[in-house]
């Protein structure tokens, strides 16, 4: 009788494992990534683990189509019609990996994974991130005016000035926590991480630190827990503190926002450097509000419970705002540094703004709208967001119980992890043309029908519902900064090494303390002080290891 068991035990067990997920499962239809795919996720988590994922699933999209099987129950899709519509604009729930971006214990939009309370959350705080807000805001404008002529460019002239070198990746993260912290916070509230630079290096050291040892909770995250129970860490300890750092930060960002409402004993002369917490307030005051609909009878938050549900909201916008804007600075500067001829023509473009963006007008400073419609800024911001995309890697999502199908396959029941990867979507030759190279230009020359098709496979910031809530702020962010250095510097590579992107989630340069710009200080009209023009570094040797939609629709640049 055991025998009859144990025979019966072992068939059940091949049939479910390997007969049914290799022939019988409607996945089983969908070419594998790998010939263990169909059957095994071990393949799967190795690249995952040993950080080639995104240049893995390009190569099987590539050979196979633009639908791939990753594993017994996770697929990839590569395409716009049964791809990124039916499952982002869809509206499918998120899967399990998102539940690492957590903070205190708390969830936050981000890591959100059904719809409904996640439109909830986006309903809240949605408004202070559109575009209209953001380019009619007095405080936005004051905090880029702060940030720019009394931060950032006072401390690049002075490097000029002595003709030193400078690393600008961590500068970058300085400055975008700066902009990210003050509209959230308040300018006075803020980091100050471009002068505070003890505090941003201990910060950075933090954040990169729990960004090394991510794959465990993020891929298998109950077993890793139960080996943590049991004594055993596969994630050092020192993350943890790391984490309790990057949150005891946060939460005093918030406490000196919250401050900053209940007093106004501020010397009048310094609260020309203030700004209003924006963001804190429209979440904290969404939240109240939220709180006060409870009936009675049912337990209210308490309020330390609050300030840590804002607070976790909030660290989420800080670290996502820091991060991927730092990214896409660093290489948008690369690539200007190494391009003088687009240098000289972006400044061109920038003398026509009134008033400019030179450091002797500090007083006064273009508006975002004006800002906002230089085509070639504007092209020139798209084409570092599609071509060095801060976040190429896998944006999973769960299918639904109703049987779905995806890119022609036959319907895939609920429950399957299926996810689609910026660096694929953005490197369709059919859309963009010698898509490796960064071109600026082919925003500004395609026609009105190859623009919308571009912005039909432009991802860097998702689609749907849960598109990144801040991609205006992001973009406003950019332009500004980007204005506002070449209006008054040209930049010239001295040290690349490492510039390559690593290949995750998150795609920085593989050594991040390596890009080291030189930066010439311009007369105030210009050009008579732009260095000779030199030929671009070519690409030779460069081996890639790796809210709401926009509201205005793409600029059509033939009728400027």
């Amino acid at each position: 009788m055991l025998t009859i068991l144990a025979v019966a035990g072992i068939a059940y067990a091949i049939y479910k494992f390997f007969i049914y997920p290799v022939y019988r499962s409607p996945l089983s239809k969908i070419p594998a990534a790998h010939f263990t795919a169909s059957w095994s996720p071990l393949w799967l988590l190795w690249i995952r683990y040993t950080s080639i994922e995104v240049q893995t699933i390009h190569k099987a999209h590539l050979k196979h189509g633009p639908i791939v099987r990753l594993g017994p129950n996770e697929v990839s899709v590569n395409c716009v019609d049964g791809g990124l519509r039916t499952v982002y604009a869809g509206g499918f729930d998120k899967a399990y990996f998102y539940d690492q971006f957590e903070n205190y214990g708390l969830p936050c939009m981000f890591s959100i994974k059904e719809s409904k309370p996640h439109s909830i959350r986006k309903r809240m705080i949605s408004n202070v991130y559109s575009k209209t807000v953001l380019q009619s805001s007095t405080d936005a404008y004051e905090l880029t005016r702060s940030i720019l002529y009394d931060r950032l460019l006072p401390m690049l002239a002075s490097s000029a000035a002595t003709g030193s070198d400078v690393e600008v990746y961590a500068l970058n993260y300085a400055t975008t926590m700066d902009f990210v912290s003050s509209y959230i916070f308040g300018l006075g509230n803020d980091s100050n991480f471009i002068r505070d630079v003890e505090m941003r290096t201990k910060y950075l050291g933090w954040h990169f630190k729990r960004s090394e040892h991510s794959f465990w909770f993020q891929e298998i995250p109950r077993l890793t827990q139960i080996i943590h129970s049991i004594g055993i860490r596969l994630v050092p300890k020192w993350v943890d503190v790391a984490n309790s750092e990057l949150q005891a930060f946060t939460l005093t960002l918030c406490r000196r926002a919250s401050q900053s409402l209940q007093t106004d004993h501020t010397p009048q002369a310094d609260k020309e450097q203030r700004t209003r917490p924006v963001v804190y307030t429209q979440l904290a005051e969404s939240l109240k509000k939220s709180s006060a609909k409870i009936e009675d009878g049912e337990q209210h938050q308490a309020p330390e419970s609050m300030e840590l549900h804002i607070a976790s909201e909030l660290l989420d916008h800080v670290i996502a705002g820091m991060d991927t804007s730092a990214v896409t600075l660093t290489y948008l500067l690369w690539e200007m540094s190494k391009d003088p001829d687009m240098q000289y023509e972006l400044r061109k473009e920038l003398h026509t703004l009134s008033p400019t963006l030179v450091m002797e007008n500090s007083a006064a400073m273009p508006s975002a709208r004006s800002v906002d419609a230089l085509p070639l800024l504007h092209s020139i911001v798209m084409e570092t967001l599609r071509r060095h995309s801060a976040i190429p890697g896998s944006q999973p999502r769960v299918t639904p119980s109703t049987p779905t199908s995806l890119a022609g396959s036959p319907p895939l029941p609920g429950g399957v992890r299926v996810s689609a990867q910026a660096y694929s979507l953005h490197r369709n030759e059919e859309v963009f043309g010698t898509a490796e190279a960064w071109n600026p230009k082919r925003w500004l020359h395609a026609s009105a029908k190859d623009q919308e098709e571009m912005m039909r496979w432009f991802w860097a910031f998702g689609s749907g519902g849960r598109m990144c809530i801040g991609n205006n702020f992001a973009m406003q962010e950019l332009k500004y900064v980007t204005a506002a250095v070449y209006s008054n510097f040209a930049t010239s590579v001295v040290d690349d090494t490492g510039i390559e992107h690593v290949d995750g989630y998150m795609a920085g340069p593989e050594d991040g303390e390596r890009l080291k710009l030189k930066f010439a200080r311009l007369e105030p009209k210009g050009e008579d002080r732009l260095p000779p023009l030199q030929p671009r570094r070519d690409m030779e040797g460069y081996d890639e290891k790796s809210n709401d939609s926009y509201e205005d629709p793409p600029l059509t640049f033939q009728s400027n």
